[in-house]
């Protein structure tokens, strides 16, 4: 993959430099990404790639004798960059772009929730999705919690030739062994104490149309083998029945476990996962998906009648996200809910609660730091000091490298308040 920087100068000219590797940005003429402003040092910063598997494709690291680099207000010293977002060096506004060509996203069906994305692997999944709906493979959705797998899998169904069948989803990891069997392939009359009456499972419900089996690597072993059996053949015998159905089902599973990692342990059994898992759908952690934090950022907002500020989505665009999509919606219901009232603007302080202790201990390396203001990060600090130090003050303070009663002032301005030990913290 190709990269440029456009560059808009202070006169109101605007150039694109391509780029690859490491460079120098600067007044000088010898500066890879040269600058046309007299504002700036001859060499203001430097930037070099990262790992070509991270959400940015490069590092921005601005000399110690220039003034601060600003990503929308914020202002840095080194960062991420990313891709399609504006940083500004003296009076110069640059912009890091792929040269790639667009991938352009699929026709959604109407009438269907739609997987939300904007950006080119969202677009490469939902191409998957389609084509894979067209065969009658069974698919298995991977993933992190949160991302949507339920969402694709309606999606898959609708655009399949049996979208005008039934879709059925049933979540495997909240059935007890003795509820799963009857779950899927239903029960007669009397088949145990409280069957009062016959039961039409979730294979037959599905006859004609597409079964989602969310978190499958929770189904006991004992319904592993049934299933399986049912892939085979197609047939059915319901709990405490003497004859067998068929169903004609195009099954989808999903989980967020390692699945072939239970396989190798013995704890998923490998000829089931071979049958349904005939195509494998990877779907990317909203971390990975920059454009997307803000396109459902903006939408959930929307809708409960709020805006968010430039530096709100920053900090938004910044944090880790383990919990994807669903994470991000609590995270904007609850600013929401403590911001006020409607139509009114959410600020980076509406989610200061990112910067909790246990956000902190789950990031340790404050992967969202760069773009901290300083007050955050005197908040995130005196945090991680307070963790490591088990709530003690006295040792707080020295790993901080204040005095106590600097710490105290510290703990009172940010309101940092609560017992001294790390359990209660």
């Amino acid at each position: 993959m190709k990269w440029q920087f456009k560059i808009e100068d202070p006169s109101g000219e605007t150039r694109t430099i391509p780029f690859e590797g490491k460079a120098v940005i600067g007044r000088a003429e010898h500066c890879k990404i040269s600058l046309r402003d007299p504002t700036v040092l001859p060499e203001a910063a430097t930037v070099w790639p990262l790992d070509a598997t991270l959400s940015s494709p490069y590092w921005l690291k601005v000399s110690e004798s220039s003034s601060f680099a600003r990503i929308s207000d914020l202002p840095i010293r080194e960062a991420e960059i990313p891709e399609g977002i504006p940083f500004q060096i003296g009076e110069t506004r640059i912009t890091l772009e792929s040269t790639r060509s667009p991938v352009l996203q699929p026709c959604l069906p109407s009438g269907v929730k739609p997987w939300l994305t904007k950006t080119e692997s969202g677009y490469q999944v939902l191409w998957m999705a389609k084509k894979t709906a067209a065969t009658p493979l069974s698919i298995y959705l991977a993933g992190e919690t949160g991302t949507g797998k339920e969402v694709m899998a309606h999606l898959i169904h609708s655009w399949s030739d049996r979208a005008s069948g039934p879709f059925v989803p049933l979540n495997c990891g909240a059935l007890t062994l003795s509820l799963a069997e009857s779950e899927l392939f239903g029960h007669a009359k009397g088949a145990f104490t409280g069957a009062i009456a016959h039961r039409t499972g979730a294979l037959m419900q599905a006859h004609g149309g597409t079964l989602f089996l969310d978190e499958i690597g929770d189904l006991p072993s004992d319904i592993q083998v049934k299933l399986l059996r049912f892939l085979e053949n197609g047939e059915i015998r319901p709990v405490g029945a003497d004859h067998f159905s068929r169903a004609d089902v195009r099954l989808i599973c999903a989980t967020h476990k390692p699945l072939l990692s239970m396989v190798e342990k013995g704890q998923f059994r490998r000829d089931l996962y071979y049958r349904i898992a005939s195509v494998i759908l990877e779907i990317p952690p909203l971390r990975n998906r920059l454009l997307d934090i803000e396109l459902l950022s903006n939408q959930y907002a929307t809708e409960l009648k709020h805006s968010l500020s430039p530096q709100a989505l920053l900090r938004l665009k910044s944090y880790t996200w383990p919990g994807n999509v669903r994470e991000l919606r609590h995270a904007i219901e609850r600013a929401c809910g403590i911001s006020g009232p409607l139509n009114s603007l959410l600020t980076e302080r509406d989610f200061e609660f990112l910067l909790s202790p246990q956000s902190l201990e789950r990031d340790p390396e404050l992967h969202f730091g760069a773009v901290l203001s300083l007050r955050e990060m005197e908040r995130a600090m005196v945090l991680k000091a307070l963790r490591l130090s088990a709530g003690n003050r006295r040792a707080a303070a020295k790993i901080l490298g204040v005095a106590r009663s600097t710490l105290f002032e510290m703990l009172k301005r940010h309101r940092i308040q609560g017992p001294r030990s790390l359990n209660q913290l």
